[in-house]
């Protein structure tokens, strides 16, 4: 994705999970940092967030998990609004900045010392026509922890296959880090505008992960006779089990995230996933 033009900010949003005292605390300095910088901003310790709690701010920016980052996703769309984390949670591949680094860099983001990017999202529309968006993914699965569910996949009409397993996953590039990785699927890089499809524990062993060029149209019925399969986007449950088939797509819609000027995508790898770090690495090689 192209990097967008950044500018100081005026105005932020910020949305504490209080249930991590430290992301509270650290959101009392960052509101000081605020008032003394002249910024106007909000607070909420609520989400998902209030229609409307986004509108004219400049950044969003979320003290928590991955899990409250994606609480603000929705109303980050409706209004455009750029959103950063300060990971207080496990692995944090959305939320980059680290509690240190919040201190340390906040008035320079504030000053416009950052940058912007798109990451792709997911639509899912449901055969009633409801929609939804999803940055990470959209899952569907069976029900019953111990019971499979038969799925049809099609990409742009062709029949991809009938799949038996315990669930698909379908993930953004951005999602791939998600559920998709837990379940054996590949890490995709951010810019690579694809679609991935991972089953969940197939009966069939070689069932493995399909990647989907960015402008294909999937759609996925349910087989199974009686079967009502869970579908969730983003962890959230949506839709009802009547609804299929379900119609997953690219959306016309990005979501825009706030990073550090020298944000490495591998450098969040190799930290998250413990590849090892710089220190292990060999410059003469």
């Amino acid at each position: 994705m192209l990097s967008l033009t950044v500018k100081p900010l005026e105005n932020i949003a910020f949305v504490i999970n209080a249930q991590k005292l430290s992301a509270a605390v650290l959101g009392q300095q960052l509101e000081q940092y605020c008032q003394d910088a002249g910024v106007a901003y909000r607070s909420t310790t609520d989400y998902p967030l209030k229609p409307g709690f986004l509108q004219g701010v400049d950044a969003c920016c979320v003290l928590g998990g991955d899990g409250t980052l994606l609480s603000a996703v929705p109303e980050a769309l409706a209004h455009s609004v750029p959103v950063f984390g300060i990971n207080h949670g496990k692995l944090g591949f959305l939320a980059v900045f680290t509690e240190d680094e919040a201190k340390r860099d906040f008035k320079k983001i504030l000053g416009g010392d950052y940058r912007l990017v798109e990451r792709s999202v997911l639509e899912c529309r449901s055969s009633s026509g409801q929609s939804s968006l999803a940055l990470n993914d959209v899952v569907i699965k069976s029900p019953n922890t111990f019971g499979l569910i038969g799925l049809r996949v099609r990409c742009d009409g062709d029949l991809v296959t009938d799949y038996r397993a315990d669930g698909l996953i379908f993930s953004t590039s951005t999602g791939s880090t998600a559920y998709n990785l837990s379940a054996g699927g590949p890490v995709v890089h951010p810019r690579a505008d694809v679609i991935t499809m991972t089953p969940i524990c197939p009966h069939t062993l070689t069932n493995r992960s399909m990647v989907f060029p960015h402008s294909s149209v999937l759609s996925v019925g349910c087989v199974s006779k009686g079967a009502s399969p869970l579908i969730t986007l983003d962890g959230d449950e949506a839709f009802e089990n009547d609804d299929l088939p379900l119609t997953i797509r690219r959306a016309d819609h990005t979501l825009t995230l706030l990073q550090p000027t020298d944000y490495s995508h591998f450098r969040i790898l190799r930290g998250k996933l413990m590849w090892g770090g710089e220190e292990d690495f060999d410059p003469s090689l």
